[in-house]
């Protein structure tokens, strides 16, 4: 199992080991389990997965699945041994903070354990992730005058260079806004796909408009199987620092455009930002993307789902850094953006005004 599997299995509260008994299929004496002999391999496999949990919880680690909210009496070491545990015929009243014993299976509603399951999971995960990686940093400015001739027909020089490029009205507008090499699209496709092995689901994505980060987002979601059923909304507050690009801001595709190349792209999505400006230093840009995650999270205030975001190397701090509190450190910003990997991810859990990191991978590429 991969660090990254690792790493998304405790952020999803699960755990190394599974109930596999271990049968030799060639003794006959052995071929068979008895009801007791598996009932106690079961229980030892149980036992295990408590006895860490139990750990996670000491060593102050966050878990999506403990149904502890901002109301609960927070766990520390100090009442950890207040824990109580809930024997089967015990239910747990979210509503009195306390257990109820009931003798049948008919003493509580289907409506009230419903009510139940939904205050254990009533929060929401974002899922912020950088694009692959790009054409122009790996080959530098020039893979423009080597890749294309004089009249826009493209040559593939060589084999990380992607085998084909989405059709756009002017081929010029590669030089500013590049797509990922043939690399970055296939780990983007396996981080998908990793992703999609921890049973996280997705039920929202945005997208900066950069090419870039337009292809990310559609083999992120392809290898998580969500392709067809996840479009894409193209978001131009998501993009970069306007101070960033000079004198120029890219001339992006247009939602036609990328519907024509067969990217599922919400067309009836409005983008809230509506233009950027060259002016705009770091300090803009926190404040930019603060806003734009205050209005994207606006318009999903139902609790209990995962919205993914595909942005730009700073985008895991600018998008994440006031949202849990903190302030703003535009002097920092650049040093901070050099230290994320393509791919690299973070993801906060919460609702409303409060937020936390639940697992931060800065640094890991596939």
């Amino acid at each position: 199992m991969s660090t990254f599997q690792k790493l998304f299995n405790r952020f999803l509260g699960q755990f190394e080991g599974s109930y596999e008994p271990n049968i030799n299929s060639k003794s006959s004496s052995n071929s068979n389990l008895t009801t007791f002999q598996r009932s106690r391999s079961l229980s030892k496999v149980i036992n295990t997965r408590r006895q860490r949990s139990f750990e996670v919880f000491k060593s102050g680690s966050s878990c999506l699945s403990c149904g502890i909210n901002e109301h609960d009496q927070p766990v520390s070491i100090n009442n950890i041994d207040k824990l109580v545990s809930i024997s089967p015929k015990q239910e747990y009243n979210f509503e009195t903070k306390s257990l109820v014993n009931h003798n049948n299976e008919n003493s509580f509603s289907q409506q009230h354990q419903q009510q139940i399951r939904q205050k254990r999971r009533a929060k929401t995960k974002l899922i912020i992730i950088r694009h692959g990686e790009r054409v122009d940093a790996l080959f530098g400015d020039s893979w423009f005058q080597q890749a294309f001739d004089g009249t826009g027909n493209y040559r593939r020089f060589h084999t990380n260079l992607p085998i084909s490029l989405p059709y756009r009205q002017n081929f010029q507008d590669y030089r500013y806004d590049p797509p990922l090499t043939e690399l970055g699209l296939i780990r983007s496709f396996r981080t998908g796909e990793a992703l999609y092995r921890t049973g996280l689901r997705i039920d929202y994505c945005y997208s900066s408009p950069s090419l870039r980060c337009v292809q990310t987002a559609d083999s992120i979601l392809d290898g998580m199987k969500l392709r067809t059923l996840v479009p894409i909304r193209i978001e131009l507050g998501l993009f970069e620092c306007g101070l960033w690009h000079k004198s120029i801001i890219p001339h992006f595709m247009s939602i036609n455009e990328l519907v024509l190349n067969r990217l599922n792209i919400e067309t009836s999505y409005n983008s809230i930002q509506k233009s950027l400006s060259t002016d705009e230093n770091e300090h803009d840009y926190y404040e930019r993307s603060y806003t734009i995650m205050r209005e994207i999270l606006s318009k999903h205030d139902t609790n209990d789902m995962s919205i993914l975001f595909i942005g730009h190397a700073p985008s895991l701090e600018t998008l994440t850094r006031q949202l849990i509190g903190a302030q703003p450190r535009p002097n920092e910003l650049t040093q901070i953006a050099q230290k994320i990997n393509y791919l690299s991810l973070t993801i906060l859990e919460g609702q409303r005004n409060s937020w936390t990191f639940v697992d931060a991978i800065l640094a890991k590429q596939f």
